[in-house]
């Protein structure tokens, strides 16, 4: 069995792609990228030697060319011109009916020696040929000697009405290797898009929901995979737009309208089933700070001690660094270090009040804003509801007074988080959907973004990639 790259990364990367030889039938509302995937499958197969056919029933050829070619950033004319790929415009074909449309295709496909075909869509294929015993003659005979008897691997795209209503004229019965719904689903006024694989014959698949973005082409996110992660071993600094701290993310910095501004009171909600570490998504901040001559102050969220963090940053900045410039809370036995700031975790303003001084003494040291992270699932859990609103006023206001910079982290648990986002001038969440990383913005209200992260070289590098 030989396996062909589908043109979908998640797919290939986890599955391999389609079995060679195959149908595909590709589903969805009009609007869901069913033409867009389409096509990308057919680009992705020029690029490996495997030349395509795409049949077109709704739109005309030279509407298709343009189209596509800006969106997915190919030049299909010129694709055409050498022979590596044919748009068969059915809407510009004359009459002759179905035994004539029947004869176009396979000359298509033979002429061209075509290894991969999409037929757009066979909802305007039942339009465009009446008789319901032709138009399955016209799919028996797609799959039986295009796709089975040459090997060509071919998608039939169908509306969603069709697959909800059993599909019409018979075509489950032809085109059932593999069976995708896109879908297009709106939250709280954010678009989400999803891709559904229902059936996948030939290839185990571990995900069969998977989100995807048409911004670029047609992107779909896999999982991020923690155990398949390694510890990055160096550091990519990024330049901070004048007057902000970065937080280590290019494309955050930007959705933050620069980064991190003096006097914000910024907060991030971390999903309870997000499989990045916080630990991971805060030192990118932390190092920047550090490297750019900030002092930091840290009190973790809950499960993570100043012992980790200290041993997490060391390798970026140096144990010097960090007992100089950097003091991390911790409610355990007393650590004899001078980075860390131990706490009795009894009284809250006490505590907290000592928490400031730190602050003006680090402030004091480096002549420059403090840039504090404080874990408010910790303070609620170690303190209490009513406790922790107490000081969330005097905290606010140190913040503003004084010109530090502070990012806020909550769980979704945490009972305080619709205080911190009435109080907080930037408010993002982080989620999870179907294992893939995503983040947008509450405070400024934005659309969603796949937190893409990868490895480069032993660097971590992270992107977000706007859902479209």
């Amino acid at each position: 069995m030989s396996i062909t790259p589908s043109g979908i990364y998640a797919i290939d990367e986890i599955a391999g792609g389609f079995v060679k030889g195959s149908s595909i039938l590709l589903a969805g509302a009009p609007g869901t990228g069913k033409t867009v995937l389409s096509a990308k499958f057919l680009i992705d197969g020029i690029r490996l030697g495997e030349p395509g056919v795409y049949v077109t029933f709704t739109e005309p050829k030279a509407f298709f060319i343009e189209n596509l070619s800006k969106h997915l950033g190919v030049d299909l004319k010129k694709f055409e011109g050498e022979g590596k790929l044919k748009i068969l415009d059915v809407t510009a074909l004359g009459g002759g009916g179905a035994s004539a449309l029947l004869d176009s295709i396979l000359d298509s496909v033979e002429s061209l020696g075509a290894r991969r075909l999409v037929i757009d869509s066979f909802s305007a294929l039942t339009n465009a040929v009446k008789d319901p015993l032709e138009v399955r003659g016209i799919i028996h005979t797609i799959i039986g000697r295009i796709v089975r008897g040459m090997g060509c691997t071919t998608i039939i795209t169908v509306e969603r009405a069709g697959i909800e209503s059993g599909v019409d004229y018979g075509i489950e019965e032809f085109v059932s290797d593999n069976v995708i719904v896109l879908h297009k689903r709106i939250i709280k006024g954010r678009v989400l898009r999803e891709m559904e694989i229902l059936k996948s014959r030939g290839i185990r698949v571990a995900y069969p929901l998977i989100p995807f973005t048409l911004h670029g082409g047609f992107n779909a996110f896999h999982p991020y995979m923690e155990w398949m992660e390694r510890e990055p071993s160096g550091f990519k600094p990024v330049k901070p737009k004048a007057g902000y701290l970065s937080t280590g993310i290019g494309d955050l910095d930007e959705l933050l309208g620069g980064g991190l501004a003096p006097r914000g009171y910024s907060t991030i909600e971390v999903g309870s089933s997000v499989p990045l570490p916080i630990l991971r998504l805060i030192r990118p901040m932390i190092v920047h700070a550090l490297n750019l001559g900030y002092t930091v102050f840290l009190l973790p969220p809950m499960g993570m001690s100043a012992a980790q963090c200290k041993e997490s940053i060391v390798p970026y900045v140096g144990a010097d660094v960090i007992d100089r410039r950097m003091r991390v809370v911790d409610y355990g036995p007393e650590i004899k270090e001078p980075y860390c700031l131990r706490l009795e975790g009894t009284e809250i303003r006490s505590d907290f009040w000592l928490i400031w001084r730190t602050l003006e003494e680090l402030r004091g040291a480096s002549g420059k804003s403090v840039f504090s992270i404080i874990g408010f699932d910790s303070v609620e859990y170690i303190y209490g509801l009513d406790e922790g609103l107490k000081i969330l006023g005097f905290d606010l206001s140190t913040i503003r007074n004084t010109g530090d910079i502070r990012v806020n982290l909550v769980r979704p648990s945490v009972k305080m988080k619709r205080q911190l986002l009435e109080a907080s001038d930037k408010y993002l969440v982080l989620d999870e959907t179907y294992g893939s990383l995503m983040l947008y913005g509450l405070k400024p209200r934005t659309g969603i973004y796949n937190l893409d992260i990868s490895y480069r070289d032993g660097v971590m590098e992270a992107k977000l990639i706007p859902i479209t």
